[in-house]
């Protein structure tokens, strides 16, 4: 008994020994091990981990936002989640309004729906094209489809982009005092024409121009005159009101000009007098000269 007490003695010391080394040679603990975690109720309620996070770690978040009927698009897929829940429960319910996110620089004048003129890529690129502008009282159409917003809307300070009725010669000065000059083939100070060019010119270009009523009492698109300009037949330009009904009751046509030598044909017409509205009382829509006055009339 007296020598088995030292071996055990030793035995025991050598155990404790082997134990203190492999304490000392053995790694620290994880430190994310070590945390605690967060159960399910960490955003209010009982939701399961996994519906919205991975083994890899708490961030690579994995939920698809697309289910609940706000995908996050664009510069949205930046935004960190406690930005729009702030509570951090998520079953809270969330204003979906552009402005309770953004501040409505246009104050509500334009109307709450941010998506009409702009995505979710940047508020500098507007999706406000041709085809919206078109429920507005000056439709984009031909080349005015092509001019940027600015040429317009230089006022960047005018957040409601409100401008006045558009006047053509808001941007077409130059055009217009050209249209007043001598080079122009009708003078449009002297023959008095409005400034909204929209009754003779086209929105892709100035040239040629025409009036779409002409045609409902004499044809100047087609048949003999096709082609011929205003100042051919015409030495003055009343003022035309585009508002009322169009007719030909101008009392400026000088046919005469071009058709001076008919006196002799038409002297077998009784109470015939050889003026210049007296022919297009006959020859209303430039037909050929003939078959009017029957056979045995001259021409």
């Amino acid at each position: 008994m007296i020598a088995t007490a030292p071996r055990l003695a030793l035995a025991l010391a050598a155990t404790a020994t082997l134990a203190t080394a492999a304490a000392a040679a053995a790694p620290p603990p994880r430190a994310d091990l070590a945390a605690p975690r967060p159960g399910p109720g960490a955003h209010g309620g009982d939701t399961d981990c996994a519906a919205c996070h991975t083994a890899a770690g708490w961030k690579a978040v994995t939920f698809a936002h697309e289910r609940t009927g706000f995908p996050l698009d664009g510069r949205h897929r930046d935004a960190q989640c406690r930005a729009c829940h702030a509570s951090g429960t998520f079953a809270d319910p969330v204003p979906r309004a552009c402005a309770a996110c953004h501040r409505d620089v246009h104050g509500g004048r334009l109307g709450p729906r941010c998506a009409t003129c702009h995505d979710a890529t940047a508020w500098s690129t507007p999706t406000f094209g041709p085809e919206a502008h078109r429920r507005t009282a000056f439709p984009l159409t031909g080349r005015h489809a092509l001019v940027a917003c600015e040429s317009c809307h230089g006022d960047r300070r005018d957040r409601a982009f409100a401008r006045p009725t558009p006047r053509c010669i808001a941007c077409h000065e130059a055009d217009w005092a050209r249209a007043g000059s001598a080079a122009a083939a009708v003078n449009h100070d002297l023959a008095g024409f409005p400034q909204d060019c929209r009754g003779c010119h086209g929105a892709w270009r100035f040239s040629p121009a025409g009036l779409p009523a002409h045609e409902a009492c004499f044809s100047i698109k087609t048949g003999p005159h096709a082609g011929i300009r205003c100042k051919d037949c015409h030495s003055s330009f009343p003022a035309v009101d585009y508002a009322q009904p169009f007719t030909c009751a101008t009392d400026t046509a000088d046919c005469l000009r071009c058709h001076g030598n008919v006196a002799g044909e038409h002297d077998g017409v009784a109470g015939f007098q050889l003026v210049n509205r007296k022919c297009y009382e006959c020859h209303r829509f430039s037909a050929a000269f003939g078959g009017l006055h029957g056979t045995g009339v001259p021409r």
